[in-house]
């Protein structure tokens, strides 16, 4: 197994297959203990009682239990056969090689448009891609960093890692930069 492919075995996505609205692709989730997966939310309330997660290797679908949060990261319980990641030991330096590996939502595609009021997380699985950033950090403060590169919809909460695959940070919500600003996705730096 190569270096993504560790990363990404230790991610799932968050679904919200919600029988009276829309499914939803809510955020990437990574495991970071057996069974404790965590990710960023920036809702108010926590999830519904329909949201699952995927799991991205497999797409096994299990139910989500135990929600905490504490500002914007959350961490819940889900039974999988997922790998898990570590947390960085080592501190952040400016221009320090990172790779993010999150799951951007593809509901909106035009593609989709044919499966509208019609997706399970079953049948949503096959189209789950990794999104790749791999760059550098180009700021940082004591609580968040930027990376460059952009990040998507539905990727909130990726891990992003160091060289060694231990996780430095979860991504946050992309903020659309000026057309002439270069792309720097934030994430959420992460400690033991």
């Amino acid at each position: 197994m190569n270096h993504l492919d560790a990363i990404s075995a230790a991610c799932g996505v968050l679904v919200d297959p919600d029988l009276n609205g829309p499914f939803r692709h809510r955020a990437t989730a990574w495991q970071a203990a057996p069974g404790e997966w965590v990710t960023v939310w920036s809702d108010e309330t926590p999830p519904g009682p329909h949201c699952q997660l995927i799991i991205a290797h497999s797409g096994a679908v299990s139910a989500i239990s135990h929600w905490e949060s504490e500002g914007p990261i959350a961490g819940f319980h889900a039974d999988s056969a997922a790998t898990s990641l570590p947390i960085a030991e080592n501190e952040l330096h400016k221009r320090q090689q990172v790779i993010c590996v999150g799951y951007p939502s593809v509901i909106d595609h035009p593609a989709f448009s044919i499966h509208r009021g019609s997706l399970t997380p079953e049948r949503y699985h096959p189209y789950l891609c990794p999104w790749i950033i791999r760059g550098h950090v180009a700021l940082f403060s004591a609580e968040q960093a930027w990376l460059a590169g952009a990040g998507y919809h539905g990727m909130v909460g990726s891990p992003v890692v160091n060289h060694e695959g231990a996780v430095l940070g979860m991504l946050l919500d992309d903020q659309p930069a000026e057309p002439h600003v270069p792309p720097l996705s934030p994430f959420l730096r992460v400690t033991q």
